[in-house]
Formats: structure tokens, sequence, C-alpha cells
């Protein structure tokens, strides 16, 4: 008997449920964010004409491997966004072309739009466009991935900002990294990232673990082991047709597992929520893992 799909896979070529040995492909589309509640997926859904606001969220119910009763919950987002996660009673999506994040409430409702950066157009690097991409929140503290194109665009390494609940900045944790994705709060408190552009891992205050010579992106965290995606990277339009790997490392960062996908994930998550990677882990968290009081927040106009 096979072993159990253990961590959902988003990426521009569909869903997958993958582990170590095999992947199953449950839905098609192009995904960037996705996060897990229970039995529930959760997905930011991009479409294929990046010239119009078609993103949106849809849920997913997870049934014997396979997604069920899709239900689109906001739609109209622009195409650019990139992480989603529940946080503090609301669910939070990275507006990434937008330099926003987007809070909404238990509704689906607009509840806040946070610009802890001012606003930049997509692209203009010398005009304070930075490209955040990741979120994790951890007890009142909120952290933000600042991935800042690399050689190409800004020319800066990548940068993790760490912002109150009113997603005002605290303080600034510079990367040696560029093009980083992702952010997981170890128990100890360390920060771990994909250096994408190296094809490693980093923590925020050094510590490379090579995985490969590809794009890191992806990373998801559990008691007894971590999976990380890669891929090539390509201009658009071929990113549709790049496939990738997702690796598996225990928890000393050796290489146990690698499966071959026919696509680059864009966002690793652990089907049963023990997941460091997520802002609501189950239990087996850290200390620091705690919740959050009322947010003071910039209301949505």
């Amino acid at each position: 008997m096979s072993r159990p799909l253990r961590y959902i896979v988003a990426s521009r070529s569909g869903l997958f449920l993958v582990n170590e040995a095999r992947w199953k492909r449950v839905a098609e589309g192009q995904y960037f964010g996705v996060t897990v509640r229970g039995q529930e997926i959760y997905c930011f859904e991009a479409a294929t004409d990046a010239e119009k606001r078609v993103g949106r969220i849809v849920r997913y119910r997870l049934a014997d491997e396979t997604l069920i009763e899709p239900l689109p919950l906001v739609e109209g987002l622009d195409n650019g966004c990139h992480q989603v996660d529940f946080f503090d009673g609301a669910f939070f999506v990275v507006d990434t072309y937008n330099q926003a994040i987007l809070e909404f409430d238990e509704d689906w409702q607009l509840a806040a739009r946070h610009r802890p950066l001012p606003p930049a157009a997509f692209k203009q690097w010398t005009q304070g466009y930075v490209h955040m991409n990741s979120l994790l929140g951890r007890g009142r503290t909120i952290f933000l991935m600042l991935h800042k194109g690399g050689p190409k665009g800004t020319g800066e390494r990548s940068e993790i900002l760490v912002l109150d609940r009113a997603f005002r900045i605290d303080r600034r944790l510079p990367l040696d990294g560029y093009g980083c994705h992702d952010i997981v709060e170890l128990e100890g408190g360390r920060l771990l990232c994909c250096d994408s552009q190296s094809g490693r891992l980093i923590h925020h205050d050094g510590d490379p673990v090579p995985i490969d010579e590809l794009m890191t992106r992806g990373l998801a965290v559990s008691p007894d082991e971590i999976a990380v995606g890669s891929s090539l990277f390509d201009e658009r339009p071929h990113r549709l047709l790049i496939p990738g790997f997702v690796t598996f490392l225990d928890r000393s960062f050796n290489r146990i597992g690698r499966l071959h996908l026919p696509a680059a994930p864009t966002q690793i998550r652990r089907l049963d929520g023990e997941d460091l990677s997520l802002s609501q882990p189950r239990p087996w968290q850290h200390a620091s893992a705690v919740a959050a009081g009322d947010p003071a927040q910039e209301k949505a106009g």
C-alpha cells in the first residue's frame, strides 16, 4: 500500500498532492498562494490573461486525496497576488504587484488594505517597488519578505520586514540572498527561507543549506521533515511549461527524498497542518506562536 500524500503544492500548472514517491494533480489552473485549515484548502488562483483583474480566492475540501466542492470566495483580485494565509481571525493576501497586504474578514469582505511601504508600480525598482511575496504571522508580529528583484531589479539582497499587528515596521532583517521567497519560524525563533537565486535555504543570519542548482521556492517544515520546491527559472510565458522538484530533508537538513513534478512549485503546505510555514500551525508549534490581540488597521476604502 502506497504512503499517503502529505503535502499540497501550488504551481502555474495546477494543484498537486505529493509525497516523496508520487504526485497527483488535483486541480487545473495557475495557483500561487495556498494554505490549509482543517480539511479545507484555500488558494489564490490567477488567470492566464495577466492584463485582467480576475484573480480569485477559491476554497476546496479535501477528501480521499481529492479536492472537491470548489467555491470562489473572493473575485476580482490582481493576477499578481502571491501568498495567502489565515492569521488572528482574518485571511491575508499578499498583493505583490500593488505593494499591499489585503485583509479579509470572516465574511470574505475586504476589511483593510495594509501598506507597510509606500505604493510603487510593478517593477519600478528605482521608485520603491520591492516585490513583497511572503507573509508569516506569529503572536503580535508579522514577517514580510521583500524579494527586491535581484541584480536585475533593485540590485539589493532580499530583506524581511518585522511588523507589528498594525503593519508598522519594527525592524528589518537583511538576508544573504537574492530573490528570496517563503518565511518559516523554527522552534528556536530562527527564520528559514528560500534563497531562490542560489538554490538553497538560508536562515536570516546565515547558515546556507544547498538544495540544487535551480530556483528554490515553496517551503514547509513539519516535526520531522522539511519539503522545499525548486525549478528552472525562465521568463514569462515559458514558466507555464517548466517542470520542477520537491526535495525532502530531515530536520538536520539531510536529504531523504526527491520528487520530480511536471510543474514548478510556487507554494508548499503540509496537509495535516503540522507545518511551521503556516501562521496558525497545529498545536505542536513552539511557544512563540500565540494568538494576537485586536488589530489596529487601515480601513479599506
